[in-house]
């Protein structure tokens, strides 16, 4: 038996599915079956049910894959070892971001990850915060950068900032630089669509004001991108709630339409997020003092918040 039969027994219990576990391994499939039946001969007990579809996992190989995670675990901690004795990191750190965070995280802090770790190539995926939970579950990717708490026992999270949210206000209204939850016309509210968690944040913003309840608001348009979503809001006249760091690069002339909230700002919490068998951890240590230092000097603080959950 060997390590590389363990990967591609683990990359079908992953996927269920023998062709994608050959694609994810970059092997032909009959290459893949042919090793993970070698290594049931080994050892003598059958680990999947191929007659099944999709294919399914026997008692017995339950328990055998319950060690084989271990054991590579153990791998990866032994190369993650080696790697920091050598005083080197190298290869890949796969990363996935929510949209409402990458196109204006990223560029504050890619330069400096990639000088501090010319080795380490980073790949990096937008995705939604339940695909990124997925993910990491699955091992697809390494690290995700999402607003949390998530509150998986599978998952272990590492805060990286508190991001107070901004009104984003071209209905017109300059009677007031700070607002109230309470005195905001919900029926020009402008969101992201079901799936992205900003959407739920807003929303929880909106269930603040104690004069409405969610059915009250009339969604007027719904966005899948947080650019079309200013667009729309500025053509139709509208608002919508950002994050701070959304602001930053927003045209100097349309700083005008941006208010705070009055205490208590609502804000949400965004963090690292990785599996719980995760072991890059010098690498991720060095990431979230490489972030934070990257928005240090962009984010204000309130002095009293209101945190608001991503799902």
């Amino acid at each position: 038996m060997n390590i590389q039969q363990f990967q591609y027994v683990l990359a079908v219990v992953d996927l269920r599915n023998f062709e994608a576990a050959a694609e994810k391994c970059f092997v032909t499939q009959s290459t893949l079956s042919t090793m993970i039946g070698r290594f049931e001969d080994e050892i003598g007990i059958k680990i999947f049910n191929r007659k099944t579809k999709p294919v399914s996992i026997t008692v017995e190989g339950g328990q055998i894959i319950d060690r084989l995670r271990i054991v590579l675990n153990e791998v990866d901690i032994l190369n993650n070892v080696v790697q920091e004795l050598k005083g080197e990191m190298v290869g890949e750190l796969r990363v996935g971001v929510i949209p409402t965070i990458a196109p204006y995280l990223l560029p504050l802090f890619l330069t400096d990850f990639a000088a501090r770790f010319p080795k380490v190539k980073m790949l990096v995926k937008e995705m939604t915060t339940s695909e990124i939970q997925q993910s990491l579950k699955m091992r697809n990717i390494d690290i995700g950068i999402l607003a949390i708490p998530l509150d998986d026992d599978e998952l272990e999270e590492v805060e990286l900032y508190s991001e107070p949210f901004l009104v984003y206000d071209c209905s017109g209204n300059t009677s007031e630089s700070k607002v109230s939850v309470k005195n905001l016309d919900y029926s020009k509210l402008c969101l992201l669509q079901e799936g992205h968690c900003l959407r739920t944040q807003v929303r929880q913003i909106c269930e603040l004001s104690n004069q409405l309840s969610v059915s009250d608001v009339n969604y007027e348009f719904e966005s899948g991108s947080m650019d079309s979503l200013l667009r729309i809001t500025k053509a139709r006249k509208g608002i919508t709630i950002i994050p701070h760091l959304t602001s930053i690069d927003l045209p100097e002339d349309e700083h005008c339409s941006l208010k705070e909230f009055m205490a208590p700002v609502p804000v949400r919490s965004v963090g690292l997020v990785t599996h719980k068998f995760f072991v890059k951890k010098r690498l991720l240590k060095d990431l979230k003092k490489i972030i934070q230092n990257s928005v240090a000097d962009l984010l204000p603080i309130a002095e009293k918040q209101q945190t608001l959950r991503p799902l």
